[in-house]
């Protein structure tokens, strides 16, 4: 295999990612009820890759060691016996927020290792999900979308997709951020759901939103009406796709600027959002996290969280009273009812997480009716960054990830 930089994987679409860092690449294409198609990567082991397999005998919870690599010797039968795991991503995000890192550092790969069959979601308007069967991107139908739309059609049709293909009767599912809220809306709309996840792994879970400490959302959302307006009047129906420009403009100034400045650009844009002072993300990361960072979003999506923090609530899209009494039959957006909720979930959180706070962990933990694990990330200044790029994220959390749902009844 030839060796490649961060510079050369910066252009790099998922599926090469993960067949450059020796895996084997899939990409299943997901009609979703409301006409949506989502690409969903999928990632298989090298016929002659070598492994560090869990032991799967009950009293054994440890994860085998990187330097006992166990070589399989029936890819087929394997593949069979795979538990399937979904992973999904946040806002502005897509599946190759899980293979950045690289071997045995991202999720994605760590999760394969241990004997998982790995697939990657990405939600509809991101990189890999601008297909649609009557509109395209430039409609403002397209993007008539929030994260309720995200749990009530995409997370459905995918699960049902990758259970049909798999012959599994469940799956396993890990949520990050965005992908935890969606989930939510998922397990208490569609109650039905909850028999086909065997166990939800939430990462940054995000529901309620009122305690969040973010500088810059404390900024932007008292004018969220702005946003509304910039899509009602001036046809602003998207924020940050993800393009070949945009991807050789930012890795050119990494590359080029000085350390100071790459330095500053961490601390002034992901800090303001994610929490300060984290250490967890190296610099030289920085070109091939942008080559894939923002991935897009609809505007809504970003709307409605703004509305979840004013409101202190966890509810549907406020389209305001009169709208809402015809959507709803109801002046006030519906809350979801998290009683629904009955997959087991463990739910792993963070102090220095801007957006996480406990408060609202605690709030969610609290009408949750099955929380099996509640585990604070044991570094005081981990954030909400750190869960996908972090470091240290494989011992301060991965390897926590795989005990929980070896755990999983």
């Amino acid at each position: 295999m030839s060796v490649t930089t961060n510079e050369d994987e910066t252009g790099m679409t998922t599926p090469e990612l993960i067949a450059i860092h020796g895996y084997v690449s899939e990409t299943h294409h997901i009609w979703t009820e409301d006409g949506y198609c989502l690409d969903v990567h999928r990632i298989l082991p090298s016929k002659l890759h070598k492994h560090s397999y869990y032991d799967r005998s009950e009293n054994n919870v440890e994860i085998l060691n990187d330097k006992r690599p166990i070589e399989y010797t029936s890819y087929e039968v394997n593949r069979r016996e795979q538990e399937p795991v979904l992973i999904y991503h946040g806002l502005l995000s897509s599946s190759a927020d899980w293979v950045l890192s690289g071997p045995r550092k991202a999720l994605a790969y760590i999760l394969c290792d241990n004997g998982y069959d790995v697939w990657l979601g990405n939600a509809r308007g991101n990189t890999y999900s601008r297909k649609h069967k009557q509109y395209t991107t430039r409609d403002r139908e397209f993007w008539d979308f929030s994260w309720h739309e995200i749990g009530y059609y995409d997370l459905p049709a995918t699960i049902d997709y990758i259970l049909e293909q798999t012959g599994h009767t469940e799956l396993n599912y890990v949520g990050y951020s965005q992908g935890t809220t969606a989930f939510f809306v998922m397990a208490s709309e569609k109650s039905e759901y909850n028999r086909k996840v065997k166990g939800m792994i939430s990462l940054a879970p995000i529901a309620f939103l009122s305690n969040h400490r973010s500088p810059l959302l404390k900024f932007i959302v008292p004018f969220y009406g702005l946003m509304e307006w910039g899509t009602s009047y001036c046809n602003i129906h998207q924020w940050f796709a993800r393009n070949r420009l945009q991807t050789r403009a930012l890795g050119t100034i990494f590359r080029n600027a000085s350390g100071g400045f790459t330095e500053g650009f961490w601390m002034y844009w992901f800090s303001l959002i994610a929490g300060y002072d984290s250490d967890q993300v190296e610099k030289s990361m920085l070109s091939l996290i942008f080559g894939h960072f923002p991935a897009g979003a609809s505007v809504k999506q970003i709307i409605h969280y703004c509305q979840s923090i004013l409101s202190g609530t966890f509810c549907k899209f406020d389209y305001g009273a009169t709208e809402n009494l015809k959507m709803y039959g109801s002046t006030q957006p519906p809350k979801y009812d998290l009683k629904e909720v009955k997959t087991p979930v463990a739910i792993f959180y963070s102090e220095n997480d801007f957006l996480t706070d406990p408060a609202d962990v605690k709030k969610l933990t609290d009408r949750l009716p099955n929380v099996i694990q509640t585990k604070k990330i044991e570094y005081s200044k981990f954030n909400h960054i750190d869960y996908m790029w972090g470091r240290d994220a494989r011992t301060l959390l991965y390897n926590a990830v795989v005990t929980a749902l070896r755990k999983i009844r």
